[in-house]
């Protein structure tokens, strides 16, 4: 009931507001009959005590008396403020053992978070009257969440020892009883088993089985909690995973379904991190598509996880729905990401990505132009393989590609490889992170409308400057392929770049030099002259070690990862004929 005095009013709106309060109105207002104006002033009681000394004091004899007072309610909050009194732990170590046995599960709630608050101003109190095993005992209680408390209290308590510890009894225990917790509560009780380990097989079957009504929860945080605690346990047999997979997933779309954008965000990243998981999810991947009116975190992670289901059988599917994501403000990075990834599952994919390429290579915001250049080195140099898994970590492409390319002698290579190690090259923007075996370039089926748009984009004054350092790895990889590469690399040459881009100009010229050795000589000898004298050690250092290459042009090849393409022996030609007419 709320005092009628309006004087007490006022002095609890005063209190409320987090003022400090005279002692003697402090304890006007403790002495009340009013059950709201003891818990509001007891909330006070424990939060000033401990920078007002005359407070606790004058307040403890009155605490102590309402501590046995015939009302629940009015012995928690009693008990509570009594915790955080400092100068009287003995009596506060009474009350609070009188408190965990209480026969009010209310009161004995109250009883394991005051012995956490005794525990902050006076630990030695709480360690040496046995308060611990009281707790312990606490986690037999009829009452859930005072077996949480208990629970809470006792990894505090003994936080130096590495807190709580769960035997047998306790965790089999905790697991029978697991369903009687709310979902807060469960789920904290469910980290804690993380820190138990079944001793055998017999005794990690019981606590599977325990598991299973878990596992169909559809609760979003119980669910990710329960799995946790199964993939800790289980991690010595992997077989198991399937099938625990098998399990969640109704709950899983039944979760997804809701629509709930945070929910639906934690489930999404917590699939993200399960590995394998596209046979048990691909065949519903309808309820992971993108929504036009999703959230931008909520899209975003989506699209991380539909690289993750996606199959022979939805993949095509998945990039009619990705597709109109790609030109989305908010999305247009993780959905042209997202494209590329698809694009390594089939080959009609990779056909389909290819032709959705050639639209976004021509759009109009360069922020779309870059994001589809990332995604076609991508793409073209990790062609679709039926054996591979894009949720596991394939080999580095670079050293993949060197592999691929062959016919070098090894101490050469060795020679030219330490050389190449100490170049140094820092981008101003992020380049593509290719996480595939690449393609020898020479095998590259690059269709004639996207390689013309390719060159278009690579063309565009503003996305030179925006992303200097990917135009000039896309124009020295693809320059077997692109007729107006040299054309295209003496235009970005006149432009202003920072040392560490200047490196990747000499890096791009000499991949071009390689595949058009007869329209690129002379670029590259002027470009290395420039590079010589900028002031930046990158830019430098890499026309030193490239200029070394050129007495190795073989070497060269190899450790530029560019091979010259069969088709363009006529640039080959060319260069030995300007050559013998120059001997002449």
């Amino acid at each position: 009931m709320v005092p009628t005095s309006p004087e007490k009013k006022q002095l609890l709106s005063k209190m409320i507001g987090g003022a400090d309060l005279p002692t003697s109105d402090v304890v006007e207002l403790l002495a009340s009959h009013d059950t709201l104006c003891k818990k509001l002033t007891c909330c006070h009681i424990a939060d000033k005590c401990h920078s007002n000394n005359d407070l606790a004091l004058l307040t403890a004899n009155l605490l102590l008396r309402d501590a046995s007072d015939a009302n629940p309610t009015i012995r928690s909050a009693s008990i509570s403020a009594l915790a955080a009194l400092p100068g009287i732990e003995e009596s506060a170590v009474r009350v609070l053992t009188s408190a965990l046995s209480d026969q009010a599960a209310m009161v004995r709630r109250c009883g394991a978070l005051g012995c956490v608050k005794l525990f902050d101003h006076a630990p030695e109190a709480i360690l040496e009257c046995g308060l611990t095993d009281a707790l312990y005992d606490g986690l037999r209680d009829s009452d859930p969440i005072v077996i949480t408390n208990c629970i809470l209290a006792l990894d505090h308590i003994l936080q130096a020892e590495g807190g709580i510890v769960v035997n047998k009894n306790i965790a089999h225990y905790l697991l029978s009883r697991i369903m009687q917790f709310s979902e807060c509560n469960a789920v904290y009780v469910l980290t804690i088993l993380l820190r138990y380990s079944p001793k055998s097989e017999e005794e990690l079957i019981l606590l599977l089985n325990a598991l299973d009504e878990l596992l169909l929860s559809r609760a979003p945080a119980v669910l990710v909690a329960v799995v946790k605690l199964f993939l800790h346990w289980t991690q010595d047999h992997p077989h198991l995973k399937k099938d625990m997979l098998e399990m969640i997933q109704p709950s899983v779309c039944k979760i997804l379904s809701r629509n709930v954008s945070e929910t639906s965000y934690l489930l999404l990243d917590f699939l993200s991190t399960l590995g394998d998981i596209c046979k048990v999810f691909g065949p519903h991947y309808k309820y992971f598509l993108v929504r036009a009116k999703d959230p931008g975190y909520l899209k975003t992670q989506k699209l991380k996880v539909l690289p993750l289901i996606s199959t022979e059988d939805n993949v095509c599917c998945l990039m009619e729905e990705v597709k109109p994501f790609c030109s989305d403000y908010q999305s247009f990075r993780g959905a042209v990401s997202c494209m590329g990834l698809l694009a390594k599952v089939s080959h009609a994919a990779h056909n389909m990505c290819l032709s959705m390429l050639v639209t976004l290579l021509d759009a109009p915001a360069e922020r779309v132009v870059i994001a589809a250049l990332e995604c076609l080195m991508n793409v073209v140099l990790s062609p679709p393989s039926v054996e591979k898994n894009i949720s596991e970590s394939p080999p580095d492409p670079v050293l993949s590609q060197s592999s691929s390319l062959g016919n070098v002698e090894v101490q050469n290579q060795t020679t030219l490889e330490e050389s190449l190690s100490q170049l140094s090259l820092h981008t101003e923007e992020p380049k593509p992170e290719l996480k595939a075996l690449p393609m020898p370039q020479n095998e590259l089926e690059l269709p004639q409308n996207l390689t013309d748009a390719i060159v278009r984009a690579l063309s565009h004054e503003h996305v030179q400057e925006a992303a200097p350092s990917l135009v000039l790895y896309v124009l020295g990889t693809l320059a077997p392929y692109l007729d107006s590469a040299p054309d295209i690399l003496q235009r970005i040459s006149s432009l202003a770049f920072s040392p560490s881009v200047h490196a990747d100009l000499v890096t791009a010229a000499a991949q071009i030099f390689i595949s058009r050795p007869a329209q690129t000589q002379l670029l590259l000898a002027a470009i290395l002259a420039r590079a010589f004298k900028c002031v930046g050690e990158p830019a430098s250092r890499a026309a030193l070690i490239y200029a070394t290459l050129q007495e190795h042009p073989s070497d060269a090849a190899f450790l530029l990862g560019a091979t010259v393409k069969q088709s363009f022996r006529s640039n080959n030609e060319e260069c030995q004929e300007q050559q013998l007419g120059g001997s002449d």
